[in-house]
């Protein structure tokens, strides 16, 4: 039987979770300390309720009250499900970080022979993030650091780790690593029958028949008889093997049905649909694990986004009081340099200052080392952002292209479906836009938090807008009718390719903002990437001007042959370029036009039919969110996205005053 990784690792260390804690209660109860059994059972219930807050808060009291008690074994234990506790959610980040400062606190302590709990935490750590492989090397580590005589408790969780990490590729050494779990705790039924449980799972795995039955009949005989002390925390995965051995196929998916966690239960159904030769039903099962899956991973990553959005918080607000120390240093030395110089002469004022101008110097470069290393952790992250939001955009800018065509129909039975891939892409969107945010908050220029919430406005009304519009048509089902639905399809059409092209522009302008010059390594003809660029520009959705005829026009004077230094990024200048000129027209054509100019350079022009810049206004629209109108739709972005690329490309950007047609703007320096 084939079972997803992570949620075996979930049962695994529940159980072992749960003996734990039973063996934590008995000693409660043997202190008769109401008190703190009190406080473990607020633990327990936090854990299995998945309540962070109140796990995160009895956690705490319970730590702070074993360290006055200065009772480190329960106290390494209780930090070890804290860690349990962060894998079982997939917060492999924060899970990380816990380990490191158990392992600190410990060698702190000088509380050494706790060490194997580090070493335990870690393989808990490897196993949940599908790395079994890891997660054997660290408990048998582990294992080396027990005495199983003095903690019988913890020698038996850690085998029954190991066991689970070897099971999915050795599970006949699983099998023998659980013929070594220590036979005095297998004489508590709770422990034997959590333990043969798993033991019918390997033995299904291992299609061993006989071994299964025989575990099997122990494990019935606890469960009938001794109900009360039986572990049912793998129950129905050992009914599901069983039923399919019977060839009882309806009651193995009644147990399926009867499974919380939706994982397990889906791969469960694929085993049982794929022995009944129902492969219709097994296909269909595949679809939704393959859904369960892009959920977790989904999840996952945007909880890891967060924690490194989090990591350089942490590392600006460092750099900021290192900062102030470092003013606070020169100010004292400072003072006291001018005493010395008053007492003792201008030779010693000499050579002090001297030496402050070296020390000046060094905190200087140590200044400029650790901005470079900042900027290089910022520029890292936001080209990690922008390759998640690679996907989205391309969906939305993809069906903005489609559904712009009038000709272009959807079958109503094909909405849901098309309305579905935007709505998703419209989320994905919405869940990183705050890092985005913060992301450009932290460059070499940084914004207000005016400027901030301006693009939240501008972003977050279409993008509403967007979902909205998009959960209607998929709920509806194909039931709206057909005028109303071409007006909802040219609201998503409009929406979409304003929030595809206003985010992309946004991570550019961040990721492009530490002015470093970008290298131009190809050679190419000008008319050839200047013809491919105009011709590729898909013009704005037609929803958008209803009135408006626009096409595009290409002239040169340039002869094909010239040959200039290329970067892909000139693409995205002029994209910028012709999107202004193509948001403000008013019909007429969208022109290009390459020319040689009077420096030796060539320069590319763009220009449209409609209302002329004011001359006092020729400088200012290049700076970021200055929009000429409040109420302009607009985030205020692309014309100065286009300087800033034209800058770290060595070329400029102008507004031809001259021109009185409508906005013409120049690169020139090319």
């Amino acid at each position: 039987m084939i079972l997803n990784m992570k949620k075996i690792v979930f049962t695994v260390v529940l159980l072992a979770m749960c003996l734990t804690l039973v063996a934590q209660k008995k000693t409660v109860d043997e202190q008769q300390s109401s008190a703190k059994e009190e406080m473990l059972k607020r633990i327990y219930e936090a854990q299995v309720s998945g309540n962070d807050s109140d796990f995160y808060q009895a956690h705490q009291t319970f730590m702070n009250y074993l360290v006055q008690q200065q009772d480190w074994n329960t106290y390494y234990r209780t930090w070890m499900n804290r860690v349990i506790y962060e894998v079982n959610h997939k917060r492999f980040h924060r899970a990380y970080a816990e380990i490191h400062r158990l392992t600190e606190d410990i060698k702190e302590r000088h509380q050494d022979q706790y060490l194997y709990m580090a070493n335990m935490s870690l393989g808990f750590f490897f196993n949940g993030r599908s790395q079994p492989e890891m997660g054997e090397k660290y408990f048998r580590r582990a294992l080396q650091g027990i005495d199983g005589e003095k903690d019988p408790v913890a020698y038996f969780n850690v085998y029954l780790s190991l066991a689970q990490s070897l099971s999915f590729k050795h599970p006949a050494e699983a099998m023998a690593c659980l013929d070594s779990l220590p036979q005095q705790m297998l004489q508590n039924p709770m422990y034997e029958s959590g333990v043969l449980g798993y033991r019918c799972i390997i033995a299904n795995k291992m299609n061993d028949y006989s071994s299964f039955y025989n575990y099997f009949s122990q494990y019935d005989s606890i469960r009938t008889h001794l109900p009360a002390q039986f572990n049912a925390a793998n129950l129905e995965q050992v009914m599901v093997c069983h039923s399919l051995m019977q060839k009882d196929y309806q009651q193995a998916l009644a147990w399926c049905d009867s499974i919380e966690v939706p994982m397990i239960a889906t791969e469960l159904r694929i085993n049982v649909f794929e022995k009944m030769g129902a492969w219709e039903k097994a296909y269909r099962a595949y679809e939704l694990k393959d859904s369960l899956q892009n959920i977790d991973e989904r999840e996952s990553l945007e909880q890891h986004i967060l924690d490194l959005s989090n990591d350089i918080d942490r590392f600006q607000a460092e750099q900021e009081k290192a900062e102030m120390r470092r003013i606070q240093l020169f100010v004292v030395g400072l003072m006291a340099l001018a005493i010395i110089g008053l007492l003792i002469g201008l030779l010693v004022y000499r050579q002090k200052k001297n030496r402050r101008l070296k020390e000046q110097f060094l905190q200087l470069q140590e200044a400029r080392r650790r901005t470079e290393a900042g900027e290089a952790i910022r520029r890292a992250f936001v080209g990690t952002i922008q390759e998640k939001l690679k996907s989205p955009i391309r969906v939305l800018r993809s069906y903005a292209r489609v559904f712009n065509n009038p000709n272009f129909l959807l079958k109503p039975e094909e909405r849901a479906k098309r309305y579905t891939d935007i709505l998703t892409a419209a989320q994905s969107i919405e869940s990183l836009m705050d890092p985005v945010l913060d992301s450009y908050a932290q460059d070499a220029s940084g914004i207000t938090e005016e400027e901030k919430q301006i693009c939240i406005n501008a972003l977050r009304a279409p993008l509403l807008t967007l979902i909205n519009t998009a959960e209607l048509i998929v709920d509806e089902d194909g039931q709206i009718p057909h005028d109303e639905y071409i007006q909802l399809r040219d609201d998503v059409c409009r929406e979409a390719y304003h929030v595809a092209t206003s985010i992309h522009q946004l991570v550019l302008f961040s990721l492009y903002g530490d002015d470093v010059p970008t290298p131009k390594p190809d050679k190419i003809g000008l008319n050839e990437v200047a013809r491919s660029i105009l011709n590729s520009y898909d013009l704005h959705p037609s929803s958008i001007y209803k009135n408006r005829t626009l096409d595009k026009e290409f002239t040169t004077s340039v002869p094909d042959d010239v040959m200039v230094n290329f970067s892909p990024l000139l693409q995205e200048l002029l994209n910028c370029l012709l999107d202004n000129a193509d948001k403000y027209a008013t019909g007429g054509s969208l022109s290009m036009n390459c020319y040689a100019d009077v420096d030796g350079t060539y320069a590319i022009s763009i220009s449209n039919e409609g209302p002329v810049i004011p001359i006092a206004d020729a400088e200012r629209i290049f700076e970021p969110f200055v929009r000429l109108s409040a109420d302009e739709p607009s985030l205020g972005i692309g014309l100065p996205l286009a300087r800033r690329l034209a800058v770290s490309m060595g070329y400029n950007i102008v507004l031809d005053l001259k021109y009185d047609k409508g906005a013409r703007f120049v690169v020139t320096g090319i």
